[in-house]
């Protein structure tokens, strides 16, 4: 079996994978990647064109310093790319004014200082002429949100580092990692790799580690549809925020909670996707078969909130994101392996700060510390505190 040296490796290049490359790289390490599927691959995470972008954040203002090193960072790889990656033409979210999610979103502006605009009624239905809001709705405008291509920014992250001298393996599983003197072995089952540091970062292909680390890793593989509009040239105005809608908790709209879209990007149709998921699978290795019943509920609420589109799908696409009890991703050293180093389990709502997350990863690689504050996301908090290892497994 072929043996290889590096600085770094990197298991699993997808959303995370590729910006930790591209970030540990730019400091001058030697990075290996490698993952199960191509690079860039078919059925990451990432798959289906474009990723909302938010900085008021229902899920709470802690993640405010995370999503500003991520937008910043979105920047620096759009000037070094020449790419445009993240289009800021607002994020509106549309809550029933009971839900209590509201009082979060507008505590994670007030606490941060971000910029928001609530509107309600007729002069929200003014502003928002693509959008049915009912009497009981508040609108919440964030002037900072938007969305990213995500499939176009991997593959940034990709070429940056592999200029930098990163070296990238497709095609081939990780099957463990385990302690080697003072540095890991990485063992594939095409190569042994010996490096001083380990980054963990499978997406949802990271089941095993996740069970070691003390909870289950649930992959849902999501439908994602695009939608024609009735009139392009009335419907798409340009500046047209990508939004979300949330039922109020308990309250379902036609066999769902909650639904998001984007801007076109082709110029006639409109990217719409819900909280609608396939049964869960162990991995997802291989593209799967969508029915009727896992686009219904996204054809009615397109056709009774969204009047401007036809409520019939011109194209179908499926993604899988691996989803933790808490919705919350392990981010931080592995306890008695200081040097490996995990990011996975980002729960639906990583992409927006993937950059960010590459970034942290870093610097816990390089200096064994962060001045950004994930402490929230600590790998060990399903475990106990007397929680060893000397081995992982990765597959």
């Amino acid at each position: 079996m072929t043996a290889l040296e590096t600085d770094v490796v990197v298991v699993g290049v997808g959303s995370v994978g590729s910006m930790a490359a591209w970030q540990l790289a730019a400091r001058g390490l030697r990075v290996i990647g490698v993952d199960r599927f191509s690079i860039p691959g078919p059925f990451s995470s990432y798959a289906g064109e474009s990723r909302i972008y938010r900085k008021v954040y229902s899920e709470g203002g802690h993640y405010t310093p995370i999503l500003q090193r991520s937008q910043d960072l979105w920047r620096e790889l759009e000037k070094i790319s020449g790419a445009g990656l993240l289009r800021t033409v607002g994020a509106l979210t549309i809550y029933d004014e009971h839900n209590p999610r509201l009082a979060t979103l507008l505590a994670a502006s007030a606490d941060n200082g971000l910029e928001h605009e609530l509107l309600r009624g007729d002069e929200a239905r003014s502003r928002y002429p693509e959008h049915v809001i009912r009497d009981g709705d508040v609108t919440l405008f964030d002037p900072e949100g938007g969305f990213l291509s995500s499939e176009k920014a991997v593959i940034a992250a990709l070429a940056e580092a592999e200029r930098l001298g990163a070296e990238f393996l497709g095609n081939r599983k990780a099957h463990s990692v385990e302690k080697h003197g003072d540095r890991y072995l990485v063992k594939t089952d095409h190569e042994e790799i010996i490096a001083s540091r380990v980054v963990i970062s499978q997406g949802n292909g990271a089941g095993a580690v996740c069970e070691a680390l003390g909870t289950h890793l649930e992959v849902l593989p999501q439908v994602l549809t695009w939608f024609p509009m009735r009139n392009p040239a009335k419907f798409h105005r340009e500046g047209m925020p990508v939004f979300l809608r949330r039922a109020e908790d308990g309250e379902r709209l036609d066999g769902g909670a909650r639904f998001y879209g984007f801007p076109s990007s082709d110029g006639w149709t409109i990217k719409v996707s819900g909280s609608v998921y396939m049964d869960e699978v162990e991995s997802m290795e291989r593209p799967l078969v969508w029915d009727p019943e896992h686009i219904d509920p996204i054809r009615a609420w397109v056709r009774e909130f969204l009047p401007g589109l036809i409520p019939e799908p011109v194209r179908v696409a499926t993604c899988a994101d691996g989803y933790l009890p808490d919705e919350t991703a392990l981010l931080g050293a592995v306890p008695g392996m200081e040097g490996v180093i995990t990011a996975v389990g980002l729960s639906g709502h990583g992409f927006k700060m993937a950059s960010g997350m590459g970034a942290v990863v870093a610097d816990l690689a390089v200096d064994g510390v962060t001045a950004t504050d994930v402490s929230f996301m600590n790998p060990t908090r399903f475990l106990g505190a007397d929680a060893q290892f000397t081995s992982l497994a990765l597959s």
